[in-house]
């Protein structure tokens, strides 16, 4: 083996053990507030992550050539798994923007389109560092500037009302329970207003996404209507929209079971 393929072997495996904790120490670091969110997100993520996984593959590609043309050929399999590694990197990142095109560029997702439930104090003062307001109506997004509402129901039609025949006592204390079961933390119990607010953090980046539940008496029992809102980026890929269907097919299985 030549000092040139030793070299870019050795090169290749650094670098592909490099990229997990690189990634790990970008998500931890913002969540543990060693850097903001667009540091930690948008710079070292987003930025110069694929740059990382683009300068890996190339290193683990010559350190792979150079193994099979070497005689006698030694560390061809090193050389493959450290191809893979920044490989499976890039084939997630192509994954998860082939989503976000896909889905509405929005991160503010609702039951009721039209009088959106809206926010205690105790919410909009937790974030007051988000970058993403609360303001609903008349907002607009995406290229053509549509309304939020409008993007929300191309993209998510099945975001509606749901309407159960318990009490709006018993329908508040079975939300509450879905809340807690779902993984987030309560933050507000209004049984008066008939209001539930909750807040969601994600594991690695520490993000902060919140919710609220609106529970009103009908003639025939009960209204819910569910907001989610994403503290930071324009988009949500989806996970507000995931976030509501969850609480709604738990709340109805619980009520309707």
């Amino acid at each position: 083996m030549s000092k040139l393929t030793a070299l870019f072997q050795k090169l290749a495996l650094i670098f592909a053990a490099f990229i997990p904790v690189y990634f790990a120490g970008a998500a931890l670091g913002t969540r543990f507030g060693l850097w903001d969110w667009k540091m930690g997100f948008g710079k070292l993520t987003m930025d110069y992550g694929p740059k990382l996984l683009i300068l890996t593959t190339i290193i683990a590609m010559i350190a792979l050539i150079l193994s099979l043309i070497s005689k006698p050929r030694k560390g061809v399999g090193v050389a493959l798994l450290c191809l893979l590694i920044p490989l499976i990197g890039l084939g997630y990142g192509k994954k998860i923007r082939a989503k976000a095109r896909s889905l509405p560029f929005i991160h503010d997702i609702t039951t009721d389109t039209e009088n959106p439930p809206t926010f205690s104090n105790i919410i909009v003062k937790r974030r007051a560092h988000c970058a993403n307001g609360l303001d609903y109506i008349g907002t607009t997004a995406g290229k053509g500037k549509k309304l939020v509402s409008e993007l929300q129901q191309e993209g998510y039609p099945d975001i509606k009302p749901l309407h159960f025949s318990q009490s709006p006592e018993v329908v508040f204390e079975k939300t509450k329970q879905v809340l807690r079961q779902t993984g987030l933390v309560l933050m507000n119990a209004d049984r008066d207003k008939g209001i539930l607010e909750a807040t969601d953090t994600s594991f690695w980046f520490g993000f902060s996404d919140d919710v609220v539940v609106r529970i009103q008496a009908m003639a025939d029992g009960s209204r819910v209507d569910i907001r989610s809102v994403s503290c930071v980026g324009r988009s949500d890929i989806g996970v507000n929209a995931a976030r509501i269907r969850k609480i709604r097919d738990k709340l109805t299985a619980l009520l309707k079971a």
